[in-house]
């Protein structure tokens, strides 16, 4: 099939923009109403993340509390497993919520941090600070 480049020369691609505004486009207002959305969308999900940062919070002070009072005393075998439990569970819950979170370094030192929590859980569960 041979293309003939005449044709295309010769042809007008511009718009005319007096009849284009004559039309009431649907498109516009779907344009319009999907976008208004994606911003209700975009304010709920910064709802949702602050709340989920801030149960992430939580969860490290107590964890972080928690490890500050071991520091003076021993644990005998059977309190170092159930605090031991308790703080992997933590680090569990935080990093399965961290997961949801998008990534940003706040991101990352909270990750940092449930890492520490969670080695510090495993030596006392093996007792290493009894």
């Amino acid at each position: 099939m041979k293309i003939d480049f005449k044709t295309l020369y010769e042809s007008n691609f511009n718009i005319n923009i007096s009849s284009s505004k004559k039309i009431n486009s649907t498109f516009e207002e779907y344009l319009k109403i999907v976008l208004a959305q994606i911003k209700e969308e975009k304010n709920f999900s910064k709802d949702i993340n602050s709340k989920k940062l801030e149960e992430i919070l939580q969860k490290v002070r107590t964890s972080l509390e928690v490890l500050e009072s071991l520091a003076p005393e021993g644990l005998d075998t059977s309190s170092a497993e159930t605090l031991g439990d308790f703080l992997l569970a933590q680090a569990l819950e935080i990093n399965q919520i961290l997961n949801l979170l998008p990534e940003d370094s706040l991101k990352h030192l909270l990750k940092d941090i449930t890492f520490f929590i969670g080695i510090e859980a495993q030596k006392i569960r093996q007792g290493f600070y009894s």
